[in-house]
């Protein structure tokens, strides 16, 4: 092999590259013999490459405790000095090592293109390391495929080697390196020469090192090859071997004929092929520089080719490796997805095309006709089916948003959903997406009740890859999430595995938190929501590509009032004193003034403020007074059941896990002859919070209320923190108590939802639930009156990418002040030191960037944006362009890069005083001063940890926390000052997590101020019309080419036969149920015509037909004409003019008079006419009724 000519015959200048070489020209000379060898041997030089990298290059420092190879080809020093093309190819060739090793054999095609590879990545290395070399002779090398020997395995039983022996020949050859290793090392700590030799080469290199930096390197590293080891690992994913010939580069004819393509040939960059040999789909591969739209065109005429050949059209995909686009141009526009889909998934999906039963096609009975009554039989149920249907199938959209009211059955009409589309070959898998295991849980039992012939699945994350083996998922946001940050090869879902997702409370922090999940799934799209359509967030509605406030189906909680779908609220209103006035010293009794003081908590204070009960101070008074208001049998008291013994089912909701638990106690005490039993708390931190939930709502046969049974009672009142907030469906509750404030208009929505829902026999046979109670202990009724719409916060950012963000500015700014000409050394030292502030500042950021993991689902989409700024360089010049790309594409995003250093340990507690320092060091470079609270806060901090002095670490700071608190340290303080606090302290948060929040229990006498029923004076909101009215102009103005709108358009007489027609049809798009609340609300009492008239204003041409002689020149003068071009810019603008418009602006504007001052009277009465007769061809009088 020595003697034979290789394309690795470069590395023989220098000699400390003689064992890479070795194993280079081993990879080289089994690429068409045994690949699985080929590979092994390229990932194993690469291994030897890097460890030789970090045992001359005196920069690189090795990891301590962790020294695989992912490790350090992913240290910070290591990547910054690679060549930033060069680590895709190297990652490229340490998963097909990985693969030889583990998995199936390697193509030839793959081998021979990581033995490629290699040769950049060993040639930079020869170019950047080798002492005294002359880099101006030196290469370039391109890579010779005829050097590759030719041989070819003649038997495969004897020549090709199968993994296992590939497994024994690592073992062996890794034996082999790390006992040469240990030689060396043993030898160089023995010996004093090799020491001083090696240090001697150390120095060689780090000349080397400079001289190759300063000298131009005019090798071709051949970046557009890399696209295929983008896209390559993807196809892989998706179980794709790409191991035959006609995988690639297949050839075709019949393209068409070009002055640069006069044959009409062409070949496919890849072909995937079905097992009956017919081709799935074409993938065309545009460079890493280029949009894959301009492969789009290419790719459709190779699918042409392909479809004339096979008979069957492909489906398209085209990419650049960073983004990939998937056309199935028989059905949808091209859409971006994540990755390929597997052989399975592209066979059913084209057979769809044939096989796939539409909803819509004349003759075909109606949606509604054909949902199963037994799973949803309300009529806007099967409304809302039928829309999503139609948006589906006529619109060819993909993504639906469903809007209904708590207890409206969002549930049974998804399962009634995904019924329809399995039944008619629509969809197959499913996946069903909420944010609490609970919620899942409930769901999961619904579709085993009404849909048994789907296999349905909860979801862990200890699902292996291939053993999925239902049809519907069932899974929370983290789970899913967890699942697919895996690495690929055990990732268990690709992204065409489900064909619907269904999002249950489809809102917002959901999408904002977990929006790479849908990104990643290619299906259908269904969110649920019951938050009503009008406080629906825009950023939801632009995940479904959908008008802002325009869902695909609303049907609100008034509606189903209104039609005895849900049950009505009685609202109560309950005042204490110390609710709404809290605890002053100076009205307690002496006794209690005593307690108070022996309180040491409160004996400093005056007051507790009603903001702090409930959370600081529990009273027992004040919980008692609760219980007794719920209790009580009297008109104001809550509702009883079973012949109003036994207080009916009833949820409380409390400020937080405390004062759950100190209400329950409080029951407990007061109410004992319940034994502990009928009220418990239900949050997040007990473990069996699910099984409570399911004694809460239990039924019995037919869904029918349990009986009580009082010597052993089961829980009839929950005490719940935000648990049951949402999502629980528990028909039979009665009563709910607001023991705490909600100011979110969407939480206290979904919370009233929790009593909204029909039971039927509840207090005996015929007699129905047809109302509910709610105990408003905290003025929450007042304050949505006052404030309809709530407190509307702005969705936080996490907290790392306000730190990303930060950091970005805090360069920016700190490079603004160092740039000024400084006026002494003291301001020219400051400089100085922000100068080395934003080094340090860039290099984190750098760091974080490099530790992004691009194979991982979240940061993949994102791989184009942040491969620039894997090189250190490309942080130094931040101009708004790049701080830009920063924040929109790569602030949010992951990353597993290690600490930065030992200052900058990556937990919550301290990167949340980073935010605060970096907000207070903003301030002072944009506006000289800190803002006040962040300084309280810092101080209030250091108190704090000077208690802390038992911790070493706190110790060894303690001079500075003592500064901190003094007024003088805050007097000049500088950014530099505060990075310094920065760096000492964050890392003792710990400490003060450690203390124990305190809290005060007493027993002063409260009083209720008030009980009144304020159902009158709080109630419902009045429907909200604004968006029905959108859609009616929406529709209008897209059906402009409409019989009675064209007439209505070019003043053509109508009939009332005409807006009858009309007016149906604006009815059913416009999603009002009621004809009378249209007419009333939605045309604001406006005739239909006039109202579409006014929409669409006059056609240009009727307008001048109707005043054609007044536009005579011969017969009127410039002024008079330019009067009636005024009338009919306004007819073509408003459709409607009124006489009495006439004698206003602008029509006064160029006469007082208005026509009186151009005309005569009898022209002006003529005129007049014809500006009524237009009116009147708008109005065929009023509406019927």
């Amino acid at each position: 092999m020595a003697n034979t000519p290789s394309n690795f015959d470069f590395l023989s200048i220098w000699q400390e590259a003689g064992e890479i070489q070795e194993r280079a020209k081993k990879a080289e000379a089994n690429v068409y013999s045994d690949a699985r060898v080929s590979c092994f041997y390229a990932r194993n030089c690469v291994e030897l490459f890097v460890e030789k990298v970090f045992d001359i290059d005196e920069r690189l420092i090795r990891p301590r405790h962790d020294t695989s190879l992912m490790s350090l080809i992913h240290d910070r020093g290591f990547k910054q000095n690679l060549k930033y093309s060069l680590f895709p190819k190297l990652k490229g060739i340490i998963q097909m090592g990985n693969q030889a090793v583990h998995a199936t054999a390697p193509a030839q095609r793959d081998a021979l293109q990581a033995v490629k590879e290699l040769h950049h990545i060993l040639y930079w290395f020869t170019r950047t390391y080798t002492p005294g070399l002359d880099r101006s002779t030196f290469g370039p090398f391109m890579f010779d495929d005829a050097l590759v020997p030719q041989t070819v395995a003649i038997d495969a039983k004897l020549a090709l080697s199968t993994a296992k022996q590939i497994k024994e020949l690592k073992e062996k050859v890794e034996a082999q390196d790390r006992a040469v290793r240990e030689a060396e090392q043993k030898r160089l700590k023995e010996s004093a020469d090799l020491r001083a030799e090696n240090e001697h080469l150390k120095q060689q290199v780090a000349q080397a090192i400079q001289t190759a930096a300063r000298a131009e390197d005019k090798h071709d590293y051949k970046e557009a090859e890399t696209r295929h080891w983008l896209i390559d690992p993807l196809l892989r994913e998706a179980g794709w071997l790409l191991d035959k010939e006609k995988d690639r580069e297949y050839s075709i004819s019949d393209m068409p004929i070009s002055p640069i393509n006069p044959q009409g040939h062409g070949k496919v960059d890849y072909v995937l092929w079905g097992d009956d040999g017919i081709a799935l789909a074409v993938v065309e591969a545009k460079r890493t520089t280029t949009s894959p739209e301009l492969g789009q065109t290419q790719a459709s005429l190779y699918a042409d080719c392909l479809e004339k050949e096979c008979g069957v059209r492909p489906i398209i995909f085209y990419s650049n490796g960073y983004e990939t686009r998937l056309w199935d141009d028989v059905n949808y526009p091209p859409r971006t997805v994540q990755g390929f889909y597997s052989k399975d998934e592209l066979a059913l999906m084209i057979k769809r095309r044939s096989e796939r039963k539409v909803f819509f096609a004349t003759g075909e009975p109606s949606v509604a006709a054909i949902i199963n009554n037994k799973i949803t039989n309300r009529h806007y149920q099967k409304s809302a089916i039928t829309a999503i249907l139609e948006h589906f199938e006529v619109n060819h959209a993909r993504k639906a948003l469903l809007v209904m009211a708590t207890g409206t059955g969002k549930t049974r009409t998804v399962i009634s959903l995904v019924d329809l589309l399995t039944q008619h070959n629509w969809v197959k898998n499913v996946l069903f997406l909420a944010d609490r295991n609970a919620l899942l849980t409930q769901a999961k039992k619904n579709f085993v009740n009404l849909l048994p012939r789907i296999s349905c699945t909860l979801l862990d994350s200890g699902l292996k890859k291939g053993s999925v083996d239902s049809r519907l998922y069932f899974s929370t946001y983290p789970t899913m999430k967890n699942l697919l940050d895996r690495p690929a090869e055990t990732r268990p879902f690709g992204v065409g595995h489900f064909d619907l997702i269904v999002v249950d409370e489809a809102h917002r922090s959901v999408y904002a938190k977990y929006r790479q999940i849908f990104e990643y799934f290619d299906g259908f799209l269904v969110g649920l929501t019951a938050t009503p359509k009008d406080e629906v967030d825009k950023n939801t509605y632009d995940i479904f590509d959908l008008q802002d406030g325009m869902p695909t189906y609303a049907y609100e909680d008034t509606s189903a009032y209104a039609e005895n779908f849900l049950v009505p609220p009685t609202k109560i209103s309950v005042a204490t004193k110390f609710i709404r006035e809290g605890v002053k010293y100076k009205d307690l009794s002496e006794a209690e003034k005593a307690e108070w003081e022996s309180k040491e908590e409160l004996a400093e204070r005056e007051e507790v403020l009603p903001s702090e009960l409930n959370n600081f101070l529990f009273n027992e008074h004040t919980a008692e007074l609760m219980f007794s208001q719920l209790l009580s049998k009297d008109e104001h008291g809550g509702i009883h059941v079973e012949g109003g013994d036994v207080i009916g089912k009833t949820i409380i909701f409390a400020a937080n896990n405390d004062h759950a638990e100190f209400l329950q106690k409080m029951f407990d005490k007061n109410y004992p002859k319940w034994k502990g039993k009928l009220t418990q708390v239900v949050t997040y931190k007990n473990p069996y919070a699910q099984a409570l939930i399911d004694e809460f709502s239990a039924v019995g046969p037919d869904d029918k209320p349990l009986p009580f049974d009082p010597k052993n009672p089961k829980m009839r009142i929950a005490i719940s923190v935000d648990m049951l907030d949402t999502g629980i469906d528990v028909p039979e509750v009665v009563n709910l108590v607001f023991f705490k404030v909600v100011q979110s208009k969407v939480k206290f929505t979904q919370m009233m939802g929790r009593g909204t829902r029909l039971c039927p026999d509840l207090f005996g046979p015929g007699d129905d639930k047809t109302t509910f109670k709610v105990f408003d202990f905290c003025q929450n009724f007042e304050f949505f009156d006052a404030n309809p719409e709530g407190v509307v916060t702005g969705l936080a950012k996490p907290i790392s990418q306000q730190v990303f963000e930060k950091r970005i500015l805090l360069a920016k700014l700190a490079e603004n002040a160092s740039a000024k000409a400084p006026e002494n050394d003291t301001e020219k030292a400051y400089q100085a030191e922000l100068k080395t502030l934003r080094g340090y500042t860039l290099d984190m950021l750098h760091h974080q960037v490099q530790g992004m993991n691009l194979d991982n689902f979240i940061v993949r989409p994102k791989r184009q944006q942040i491969e620039p700024f894997l090189k250190r360089d490309a942080w130094e010049n931040i101009d708004d362009a790049k701080h830009t790309e920063l924040e929109a594409h790569l602030a949010r995003l992951p990353t597993e890069a290690e600490p930065f250093n030992g200052d900058e340990q990556n937990n919550n507690l301290s990167n949340r005083f980073d935010n605060q320092i970096l907000t207070m060091q903003l301030s002072l470079l944009e506006r000289g001063l800190a803002p006040e609270p962040l300084r309280i806060k810092v101080m209030e901090f250091a108190q704090q940890l000077e208690a802390k002095t038992s911790i070493p670490a706190v110790k060894q700071h303690l001079q500075l926390i003592q500064d901190i608190q003094t007024l003088e340290f805050w007097e000049h303080v500088q950014v530099v000052t505060l990075e310094d606090v920065r760096r000492k302290l964050r890392n003792l948060m710990f400490a003060l997590n450690e203390s124990e929040k305190k809290v005060v229990y007493t027993d002063f006498e409260d009083s209720v101020v008030q009980v009144r029923d304020v159902t009158g004076i709080y109630a419902i909101a009045p429907l909200k019309l604004t968006q029905y009215r959108k859609k009616t102009e929406l529709y209008i103005k897209e059906h402009q080419d409409h019989l009675t709108i064209q007439k209505l358009k070019r003043n053509k007489p109508i009939t009332q036969s005409d807006l009858d027609i009309l007016e149906e049809l604006l009815i059913t798009a416009s999603g009002v149920e009621d004809r009378w609340i249209y007419r009333e609300k939605v045309l604001e009492r406006k005739p239909l015509g006039t109202f579409i008239r006014e929409l669409v204003g006059l056609d240009m041409n009727a307008a001048k037909e109707a005043f054609s002689d007044f536009l005579d020149e011969s017969a009127y003068n410039t002024q008079q004409i330019q009067f009636v071009n005024q009338v009919i810019n306004y007819l073509m603008s408003n459709g409607i003019l009124e006489v009495k418009q006439i004698f206003e602006p602008p029509f006064t504007d160029l006469h007082d008079e208005s026509a009186y001052g151009f005309f005569e009277e009898d022209k002006v009465v003529e005129l007049f006419g014809r500006i009524r007769a237009i009116r009147a061809n708008a109005d065929v009088g009023d509406m019927a009724s």
